[in-house]
């Protein structure tokens, strides 16, 4: 018993015994020391938090359990005693959330910096082309090519602006039912004509039902995916589209859900890409921006449902069945 006893003083958590009846029959120092930092109403009710009857009548444990005390942030293991009463132990994570809560907003600060940082560079090259036109044109103010020049950088400028607006603001949906068969084929039929070399491959599921979408919306997140996934194979290799009932157990467990999955015969997604992957301004294409898979991310949450990557080269995208 003495050696045990010096176990438990030796253990830097604080750790306490609870008997059936509610009292605290033994404290090892860092109990003892907690007592006295927190204030004895507050380990009252960390003992309240542990107290469970059903711990030494059952012989179970309970691991994990959280604890918010107004300054203190306290996870408590609660373990059988002897079969009348509890050992518990517990940790104080208040300095560890206070570290990760620090470190989300150090990270935010440095994405949106980065993002800033990435939108004036993706301005720096319109600006500098028409800075270069207009002082080309002020030596012949008839050369139309030059005024053509400008007016192709400022509609870059435009659809650079549209995009950032477009994934910041609140997307106003006119929903109707839809066949998304026949939405795919017709953005299939679209992209065929741009990359005669893409094979297609279909395996469409006849029995899902049509669903309530917005067509333009979801038109732009599939030619945008499916335009992805022919560019990663340069334009001369396969995408199957495949569609189906999700039994997804985390996002569609009773079947509520229809998945859209395209696949590419490309290398997939580098791992390094995986954790940023829908952030804006981060591409895997030498010149791309980056806005697109935000966007198509934004689109299909506004619908209620998912879009991930889930591998295999392949993207899924879950709707939900009304």
């Amino acid at each position: 018993m003495e050696q045990c006893k010096k176990i438990l003083e030796g253990i830097e958590d604080p750790l306490f015994v609870v008997s059936s009846n509610k009292e605290v029959i033994y404290e090892n120092p860092a109990a003892k020391e907690l007592k006295t930092s927190i204030g004895i109403e507050n380990f009252k009710k960390i003992v309240d938090k542990a107290y469970n009857p059903q711990v030494y009548e059952k012989g179970i444990f309970i691991k994990g359990i959280f604890l918010e005390l107004p300054d203190y942030k306290f996870l408590i293991d609660v373990f059988p005693y002897q079969n009348e009463g509890l050992t518990v132990l517990v940790r104080d994570i208040t300095r560890f959330i206070e570290l990760e809560e620090f470190s989300k907003k150090e990270g935010f600060i440095v994405t949106i910096t980065k993002l800033l940082a990435d939108i004036f560079h993706d301005l720096k090259g319109p600006l500098g082309g028409i800075k270069g036109a207009v002082q080309l044109l002020k030596e012949d103010p008839e050369d139309t090519e030059l005024i053509d020049d400008i007016l192709y950088e400022v509609k870059r400028l435009e659809n650079l602006i549209s995009e950032i607006t477009f994934i910041t603001k609140p997307t106003h949906l006119n929903k109707r039912k839809t066949n998304v068969h026949e939405l795919l084929d017709k953005a299939l039929k679209t992209l065929k004509i741009t990359y005669p070399d893409i094979t297609f491959v279909r395996n469409y599921d006849p029995s899902i039902p049509e669903i309530l979408i917005d067509k333009d919306y979801i038109m732009r997140v599939f030619v945008n995916i499916i335009k992805n996934g022919i560019e990663a194979t340069d334009g001369k290799g396969t995408v199957t589209i495949s569609t189906g009932i999700s039994w997804d157990r985390v996002y569609s467990p009773k079947g509520k859900k229809i998945f859209i999955r395209i696949k590419d015969s490309g290398k997939g997604i580098p791992e390094e890409m995986l954790d940023k992957l829908f952030l804006p301004f981060n591409s895997t294409k030498k010149n791309g921006m980056g806005i697109g898979l935000s966007s198509a991310y934004k689109i299909v949450k506004d619908h209620g449902g998912i879009l991930r990557y889930i591998g295999d080269a392949t993207f899924e995208i879950l709707l939900p069945i009304d």
